[in-house]
């Protein structure tokens, strides 16, 4: 049996269970004929995956019904789930294509977390590496890659990336298998189909060579990705809710660091270099400032850093009574306990005798004021201002207070009022960390 040019036969080892994303398309049927006949030589066993995707009705249908014929004709077990695209693009907000292909990969997911095979291959080949190369430049994407051989952590493998659309055509004509056609293919509705139809084959009739050429250059791209995102990386701290970029390295670095830092965050494919652009603009603006990016992200200056964070209200809660204890409020857990040892730096520790009866445990109000070590007595936003602490954070701090006094501001200072002395019997320690949710 002829091999096909290019086929990656390298990713399968001998022992694996793997599942064909079987559409009942040329390239998929392709795909499964090659894993079928050399199966034995791999040393592998053969199964397939249908997901009928519910958005081109009857054909849809009966092109589940031709792979389920051609599955049964083999021998060959299938998975076959159906799924509403329709509804999930319309409930998240996403084209039918981005939906379909979301639900497609869940299947996926779930083929090969179940055991129902070790890894799925789909057939992805080098027309579609250099579509997407296109796509991605055209839509302003930050880095320009083609598809990756393998992904999910090696639970998706691809091995007709390298190989010609010709040579998958002819596999299939010199084997006479049958396949359906997929008649959304000829509308140029969607915009890999308006590159496949009408660029490419204006490109390869002056570069004959074009997808290769393409191919090769997102290959190249892809490990200079790889080696600058590990730069990138070190310049990313991630906190509990946020994350935060460096402004003290070059652009280019910067830049890969804030399209790591909106991967974190969720923003995976609808982000563009403007998005970038706007936060490598920020690194020189006054600290303090903020701009809205995308999926509900802002962005702040951030004394040297560039801090990306969710939207979300200020918190806003009722005050709690002062105790020794744990105490949850404005999703933190403060907890106050008796201490007798030797004081270490980098706690907080404080006079419990010194605390008034009407203290209360609560968050930030206008007025407030806080006397610090050794210090006047002045405005609590000025002294946060004073500390670093960004605007963002300081209606989520947690506060020990009377009236408009403030005594403690948990994980930051105790004020001077109540400050632990040589005199102090009723020494206490404070410390607050974030509430886990359930």
């Amino acid at each position: 049996m002829a091999l096909l040019p290019n086929f990656k036969y390298e990713l399968f080892h001998n022992g694996l269970t793997i599942a064909v994303a079987l559409s009942g398309g040329e390239d998929s049927v392709c795909l499964f004929h090659q894993l079928r006949l050399n199966a034995e030589t791999l040393g592998i066993r053969v199964k397939a995956i249908n997901v009928e995707h519910g958005l081109r009705g009857e054909t849809s249908l009966s092109d589940s019904a031709f792979v389920k014929s051609l599955c049964e004709k083999y021998g060959v077990e299938l998975l076959f789930r159906r799924v509403d695209s329709r509804t999930y693009s319309r409930t998240f907000n996403l084209s039918e294509e981005e939906a379909a292909r979301t639900l497609r990969y869940e299947v996926f997911d779930y083929a090969a977390s179940s055991g129902f095979c070790d890894a799925v291959a789909t057939a992805h080949h080098l027309s579609d590496n250099a579509e997407t190369v296109l796509f991605n430049l055209f839509r302003g994407a930050a880095a320009l890659k083609g598809i990756s051989e393998t992904s999910r952590g090696g639970k998706i493998l691809r091995p007709m990336l390298g190989v010609k659309k010709e040579d998958i055509h002819a596999f299939i004509k010199s084997g006479g298998y049958d396949y359906v056609t997929d008649e959304t293919n000829s509308s140029e509705r969607y915009t890999r189909n308006f590159i496949r139809l009408n660029l490419m084959p204006r490109l390869k009739e002056k570069f004959p060579a074009a997808e290769e050429a393409i191919s090769r250059f997102a290959e190249i791209s892809a490990a200079e990705s790889e080696f600058l995102d590990g730069l990138a990386e070190k310049r990313i701290l991630k906190g509990l809710d946020e994350i935060s970029i460096s402004t003290d390295c070059p652009n280019v670095l910067f830049a890969r660091a804030a399209a790591l830092a909106l991967k974190s965050m969720g923003v995976v494919k609808d982000y563009e270099k403007r998005h970038i652009d706007l936060l490598i603009a920020l690194k020189d603006k006054q600290s303090g400032t903020t701009i809205d990016l995308i999926g509900g992200i802002k962005a702040t200056s951030d004394y040297g850093k560039i801090t990306l964070y969710k939207n979300e209200s200020a918190i806003c809660v009722q005050p709690l009574p002062y105790g020794v204890g744990e105490t949850v409020i404005a999703g933190s857990t403060v907890i106050i306990e008796k201490y007798d040892g030797a004081l270490a730096p980098g706690e907080l520790y404080f006079d419990g005798d010194k605390i008034p009866p009407t203290a209360v445990i609560r968050t930030r109000k206008d007025g407030d004021t806080f006397n610090k070590f050794g210090g006047s007595r002045k405005k609590l936003k000025d002294f946060l201002i004073d500390k670093k602490i960004p605007a963002r954070k300081r209606d989520k701090l947690v506060l020990l207070a009377d009236g408009s006094k403030v005594l403690i501001v948990f994980g930051i200072e105790i004020s001077d009022d109540v400050k632990a002395d040589k005199d102090s019997v009723n020494l206490l320690k404070c410390k607050i960390f974030a509430t886990k949710e359930n």
